[in-house]
């Protein structure tokens, strides 16, 4: 995989002396690592409020935050010296370490959901035209650089289109640009000051269908690890925690003295709930990156997901590590492709409560598989270092920026000589359409010569007037946005205004219920008093009748006064209720 640099760090490591009675050896490794200069982009996104960086953060997770943490440089140089391709983690000499998806997933606020999917490289990257429209740029407009085998947008191409887009208000493809490049700079760095064509299919593949990056992020870690050239990767940086600053030397024996009791495994806000823990016919879990597939082993790395570390299956160890380009692996990509639709996690149930703590058979199974040693050389500013390797490393660097000039004239004098090769195609098949034309018009040669200037013309005059429609075009449709939000925004308010209706109409409509109900309630107590009255109107006459006729048939008999007055008390009674009583004398 060729990485270009600019601002490079070397650790060098001392092999070990062959007569030596010390442990076993790992073979020297030699790490480049690359800083990207990000200070224009940091100034860019300053213009964001705070609320447009919290929808940022919504749509792309916490990449921004990714801007403001600086790289380590030796503390990765020295911990990539312990790097094991055998088991795809950092070998210690005490303890294991493996970047985990989980980590990464926190530290993004990207969850991976197995009904949405994960990046997945397809045979191909995406169509450049594809990137054009995402970002808000016609396809003429977006330029493309080779660098060798190497295509992708310049880093300046891409703050010049952010910067327009802030000053035009344009924040809807300000986001995607931004975040294109965040992909492209520091999620997925490749060649320096460019966002290359596998860091463009990745968030492609997010920004139109939502698949998940950070298995594309691990993987591109672990690859870069595999193929010895490391790169800066902050999500295994926390800019809030301060770094002791030594040089690689110094952080390589810390790292070798340090013990399992005396590091952090997790962070005291790490809780993982299930841990993805193998794919589809798997042992262990395939990572597919934009260049390559690597195979991931959480299960060397429990302790950093709060559990207990028992000794992992031999199955589970290793794996594969194969980038696209290599022979014969068309059948393994269908392979990783197929395992991420069955991903197999484990919880409490297969791993225990959390814990973190190693199993005895754990501790016996590292230290019977014996860790090798590792001896860092000075570097070459170390103090201590003889004349002789001070001239010795100025050689070797002098012949490397010699060699680095080389590569680049090359890369320069092939760049030209494709251009320039195009360039004479396009003139020879011109000529050929030319000398076709001459040998059909003959005599009309002349003619036709000025009517094709004239069609030229009018074509260039075509071309200048589509671009100014392509600008009102550009311009309609952010306009035509604006008034999509608005009336998005219109048809909210009317429908809260409907719901509100709605409720007070139930309300008026519960009271009209209860009121009717009061209603029929009073109405039966009227119809009940009004049947008493009539049934105690009745019956008064009828009392009535009889008492009068009882007087009737005896006349000797004198009612008092009173009792008189009750009488006829009692027949305006019943004369009120239309019952005619007999008159008393």
């Amino acid at each position: 995989m060729e990485r270009l640099d600019s601002n490079q760090y070397q650790g060098m490591v001392e092999d070990q002396d062959n007569t030596s009675n010390a442990p076993k050896a790992k073979k020297s490794i030699r790490i480049t690592t690359t800083d990207s200069n990000l200070e224009r982009l940091i100034e860019i996104t300053k213009s964001m409020s705070k609320e447009m960086r919290r929808d940022f953060d919504k749509m792309y997770g916490r990449i921004l935050d990714l801007l403001d943490i600086s790289v380590k440089t030796p503390v990765i140089s020295a911990l990539a010296q312990f790097w094991s391709s055998d088991l795809h983690c950092f070998e210690l000499p005490n303890l294991d370490l493996v970047p985990t998806i989980e980590e990464y997933t926190r530290m993004t606020r990207l969850p991976i959901d197995d009904n949405v999917g994960v990046y997945s490289y397809r045979g191909r990257y995406v169509d450049e035209r594809k990137i054009a429209k995402l970002i808000g740029l016609h396809p003429d407009q977006l330029k493309l650089e080779k660098r060798g085998a190497i295509q992708g947008l310049r880093k300046s191409f891409l703050e010049d289109h952010l910067e327009a887009l802030a000053g035009r208000g344009s924040w809807h493809y300000f986001n995607k640009t931004l975040a294109l490049t965040i992909y492209g700079l520091v999620l997925f760095p490749f060649a320096p000051n460019m966002v290359d064509h596998a860091a463009m299919d990745v968030f492609a593949q997010y920004e139109t269908q939502g698949l998940n990056p950070v298995p594309a992020i691990l993987a591109d870690t672990l690859l870069t690890l595999e193929l010895r050239t490391l790169f800066p990767d902050p999500l295994r940086d926390f800019g809030r925690i301060k770094v002791k600053r030594q040089e690689a030397r110094e952080w390589k024996k810390e790292l070798a003295d340090i013990q399992d009791n005396k590091i952090a495994w997790t962070c005291p806000w790490y809780s993982p709930y299930e841990v993805i823990f193998s794919c589809g016919d798997f042992a262990n879990v395939p990572l597919m990156g934009p260049r390559g597939c690597v195979a991931y082993t959480p299960s060397i790395a429990l302790r950093q997901l709060k559990r207990t570390q028992v000794k992992p299956v031999e199955e589970q160890l290793g794996g594969i590590c194969f980038q696209y380009d290599a022979p014969d692996v068309s059948q393994l990509l269908v392979r990783v492709r197929a395992a991420w639709r069955n991903v197999q996690r484990k919880g409490d149930d297969e791993l225990g409560k959390p814990r973190v703590s190693a199993s005895q058979e754990y501790n016996e199974w590292r230290k019977a598989r014996g860790v090798p040693e590792y001896v860092l050389r000075e570097a070459p500013h170390a103090e201590g270092s003889s004349r002789s390797s001070d001239e010795t490393l100025k050689a070797m660097a002098s012949e490397l920026e010699r060699a680095r000039a080389q590569i680049k004239q090359l890369e320069e004098v092939e760049e030209a000589a494709e251009w320039e090769i195009d360039a004479l195609k396009r003139q020879c098949k011109k000529k050929d359409e030319q000398i076709e034309r001459l040998k059909i018009q003959g005599e009309e040669n002349q003619t036709q010569g000025e009517h094709l200037k004239k069609l030229l013309a009018e074509l260039a005059d075509a071309r200048n007037d589509t671009k100014n429609w392509w600008g009102l075009a550009k311009n309609y449709h952010e306009k035509n946005e604006e008034l999509s939000q608005k009336v998005i925004k219109r048809k909210l308010k009317a429908k809260r205004k409907k719901q509100e209706a709605d409720e007070a109409i139930e309300g008026w409509r519960l009271r009209t219920n209860v009121q009717r109900d009061k209603k029929k309630e009073w109405m039966k107590r009227c119809d009940d008093m009004a049947d008493c009255v009539n049934y105690h109107s009745i019956e008064l006459a009828r009392r009535l009748g009889e008492a009068e006729d009882e007087i009737d048939r005896n006349p000797e008999i004198q009612l008092p006064p009173k009792t008189a007055r009750f009488m006829r008390y009692c027949q305006d009674l019943a004369r009120g209720f239309g019952r005619e009583p007999k008159c008393l004398m």
